[in-house]
């Protein structure tokens, strides 16, 4: 009896080129789908750790000023209203409105970290040697980012000392320098024109990631005529 041997065509499972051109684009689609959500949702991380920055730095503030009885005087203005802290001139390659605060955030947190430094040489701004104030310092050299701005190597506009937000630009802090307990909005570097009193004595907030003061369209406005017109700012008295 003869043996039959049955010949079968070898399945080959892999794609064709069309198969593969459609996964491609299919892979494609999602990822442009998906790439605003992850950008929005890394947004919105950093603007909370902003927020909780600008908060911590507040809480720093006061406790100084319930230890010495005011806030750091840090002006030799006896008519000055409040002293101001953060971006002096604007960044290389940013536009907005930011810059013109009367110190570099540094001055600021040499006094709270117990630094000898600056305006706090000798410890004259914490004879105490209390530090109120503690956080890691910014890793990437050429673009310091969430941290402090110590040692050498950073770039010029980052003042050796000062404390970068999520976006690479100084938190501000503006603090009450009469003892009343409120700032003029006019004294946030004109912040935001629709009201007219904050009621705090100490505040910081974060440019976010635009770095410009107040809504995109109408610079200086908390809010904004529409809902996409809306600050992207992080603030520690809201």
């Amino acid at each position: 009896m003869n043996a039959r041997t049955s010949l079968r065509k070898p399945t080959n499972g892999a794609f064709t080129l069309i198969e593969l051109l459609a996964v491609i684009a299919i892979i494609a689609i999602l990822m442009k789908l998906l790439f605003p959500v992850i950008i929005s949702a890394k947004n919105q991380a950093r603007r909370a750790e902003a927020g909780s920055d600008a908060r911590l730095i507040v809480a720093a503030c006061k406790n100084y000023a319930s230890d010495y009885g005011k806030f750091p005087p840090v002006s030799s203005d006896a008519s000055a209203t409040v002293y101001t802290f953060g971006p002096k001139t604007k960044n290389v390659g940013v536009t907005g409105d930011q810059g013109d605060y009367s110190l570099d955030n540094s001055e600021l947190f040499n006094i709270l970290r117990a630094i000898p430094s600056g305006l706090n040489a000798n410890s004259a701004l914490n004879k105490r040697g209390i530090k109120y104030f503690e956080h890691p310092v910014a890793k990437d050299l050429k673009n310091p980012r969430s941290g402090f701005v110590d040692g050498t190597g950073y770039p010029g506009w980052a003042p050796a000392g000062a404390l970068m937000d999520p976006w690479g630009t100084q938190y501000c802090i503006v603090l009450d320098a009469t003892g009343a307990d409120q700032i003029a909005a006019a004294d946030v570097q004109k912040y935001y024109g629709d009201f007219d009193i904050i009621r705090m004595g100490a505040i910081s907030f974060s440019l976010g990631k635009d770095q410009i003061l107040g809504t995109k369209n109408s610079p200086k406005q908390y809010r904004g005529a529409t809902s996409s017109d809306t600050p992207d700012d992080a603030i520690s008295w809201q």
